[in-house]
Order: C-alpha cells, then structure tokens, then sequence
C-alpha cells in the first residue's frame, strides 16, 4: 500500500543519517548518486520501487514544479514521465520539500545515440510542446529561466561577468585573455538583441510545456524501447524555441556529432500558429551560446571555492578539463556568432 508520509519519515531517518542505505520494516532506502542540486533515494517496498526527491528549498519551488509538471502529463496521457504519488512542501517531516513518484526502469542515453534514440528524443520534445498552456487548468507555472524580456538575459550575462569574470582574470594563466573574449561575446549578445526585430513577451509566444533541461542524464530508455524523462524541476510554461535551443548547446549535449545537431533543427516541427519562431530561435542562439559559457566558469570557479549556491549534492570534478571545456565552449560560441554575422 503506498503510504507517503511513512516513507518520508523513513528517508528523512536515511537523510538525517547520510546512510547510503536503511532498511526498516522490510523497506529499503538507497541514496541514488547523480544530480547536482537535490538528493534522490529510491525506495522498495514489496517489491516495487519508487523515488523520493528531497529538492533546495528555493523561491522556485522545485519540488511543487516537478510535481505540477508530472500531474499535466499524466493528464494528457503521455508516456513520457513517471507516475507522480505526492508532494510534501511542509519540511515538517523531511527538512526539504520532497517529490515523490513511481521509479522507471531502464538507463539513461549517452552520445553517441542511434538514429532510432535521437528521432525519440524528438519525438518527446514535440510532444511536449505540444501541451499549450491555454488548454490546461494548472497549478504549473513558467518554466525557470523563461523571463519573456531580452533585456533580463542580457543583464543576466552582464551580472555572470561581472561576478565570474575578474576571479578568471585574476586566477587563471590565461584568464585575461579569457576575459576579453568572454566579454565580447555578452557585447555580441546586447547588439543581438538590441537589433532583433521580434520580442519573447508572453503576448508574443505560444507558449507550451517546457522541459528546459534536456540532459541526457535525464532520461529512461525502458526495455519497451520508449524514452521518458525524469527530473522535471526546471519544466513549466515558456517559448518553445528557447527550449529548441538549449538542446542545440546544453553541455550534455556537446558530444552530439553536428550532423545529429542539423537532424534535430531540421526535423523539428515549429508551432504553426508562431510566424515569429525562427526569428526568436536566432536571438535565443546567440543568448544560449554565450550563457553555457558561463555557466561552465561558474563550475570552474566552484572547483576552488565550494558550491556557487545551496546544494544537497556536490561533484568534484578535475579542474583542468573544467578549464578545457570552458575554452571549446567560448570558442564554439565564436565561431556560431561569427558565422552568423556573415
């Protein structure tokens, strides 16, 4: 019978002692490794499995987003998540807010992917674009970083060199030059937008469910075959060609060969109702680009200076292949915004 205020309280007694695992009263607790903002402990009980999400306690309300999000697909009857359970945001009995939901079985992808795995990873994105927010009655709200205004992303770039950008300078051998570059890319990025003739205001954009996050890390490949995703915290309502675009640059994307890159622009099926899409989608290009650039200093920078904000799960990583991808990552934002330019 499933009983969420027990389980809770069993891996809160897991949480409270880092047990990588605890069995009582014939349930098992397992703390499942991966992520790098929440925890995640998968649980057995008689048998079948399920998964406890303990998230940052945040203005994003994490959890209620995950869960919001598994509730509309469950709605609209697509198999592409699983089975939401219950959603605890008290911190009463866990001191986190904690999603619970049915565990999937399978494994997730990694490059290089099959034909048959890339066009499923297509497939799931147009099914999800194809939720619109005006048929829905919802808690869910927009999406994380849909902010329907040029001017916040460029602020917010502005905000990442200013913060990221004179430890690089200071700290890294090469660091000044880095700078420089990093710097003319967030300038690249103002004109971009300054001159775009089209807006992402909310008015202006169909908007859609939004996954956001499309690390591949994130996915399911079940024994059926089918792709499904977890870790929908980042999801909700926002402009379907931002979310095309962050498939195009997400660092867990990287290795895809360009070829399966053009495959999945190509392929993709453009809202019909949106004249505006493709023209958002090469603003959103430039804006993206330049953003995974920072977003890979910020990791370097934690490296040498501990977690860039409140995390309940950290990763060491080698600090000179952060350097190197942070490197390839300017240089592939360069030369998209150079080729683009001409």
């Amino acid at each position: 019978m499933i009983d969420p205020q027990r389980w809770l309280r069993l891996v809160a007694t897991a949480h409270s002692l880092s047990a990588d695992s605890w069995t009582e009263n014939e349930i098992t607790v397992q703390r499942v490794t991966g992520g790098s903002n929440n925890a995640l402990y998968q649980l057995t009980v008689d048998g079948q499995r399920f998964a406890c999400k303990l998230c940052v306690q945040d203005e994003r309300r994490r959890a209620a987003q995950e869960y919001f999000t598994l509730r509309l697909l469950e709605t609209a009857n697509l198999d592409l998540a699983p089975k939401p359970i219950f959603l605890d945001e008290s911190c009463t009995v866990v001191p986190y807010p904690a999603v619970l939901y049915h565990w999937l079985t399978g494994a997730s992808l990694a490059p290089p992917l099959t034909q048959r795995q890339l066009a499923a990873v297509l497939d799931s994105l147009q099914q999800i674009h194809a939720l619109r927010r005006s048929n829905f009655q919802t808690d869910l709200t927009d999406s994380w970083f849909h902010w329907f205004d040029w001017s916040l992303y460029t602020q917010e770039l502005q905000e990442l060199l200013g913060t990221f950008g004179p430890w690089l300078a200071a700290h890294e051998v090469e660091g000044p030059t880095l700078y420089n570059r990093l710097a003319k890319l967030v300038k690249a990025c103002h004109a971009v937008t300054r001159s775009a003739e089209v807006s992402p205001a909310r008015e202006r954009v169909t908007r859609c469910l939004c996954r956001v996050d499309p690390n591949l890390a994130n996915t399911v490949w079940g024994p059926d075959e089918r792709l499904r995703w977890v870790d929908w915290e980042y999801s909700g309502w926002g402009d379907p060609a931002l979310d095309l675009v962050e498939f195009r640059w997400h660092a867990a994307l990287s290795d895809l060969s360009v070829d399966q890159h053009r495959w999945l622009r190509a392929n993709y099926r453009q809202p019909e109702d949106d004249a505006d899409f493709r023209a958002r989608v090469f603003v959103w290009d430039h804006i993206i680009a330049v953003r995974w650039c920072f977003l890979v200093l910020r990791h370097l920078w934690s490296q040498f200076n501990g977690p860039d904000r409140v995390r309940l799960t950290h990763h060491a990583a080698d600090a000179q292949e952060v350097r190197s991808r942070l490197v390839r990552f300017i240089e592939r934002a360069e030369e998209f915004i150079h080729t683009s330019s001409v």
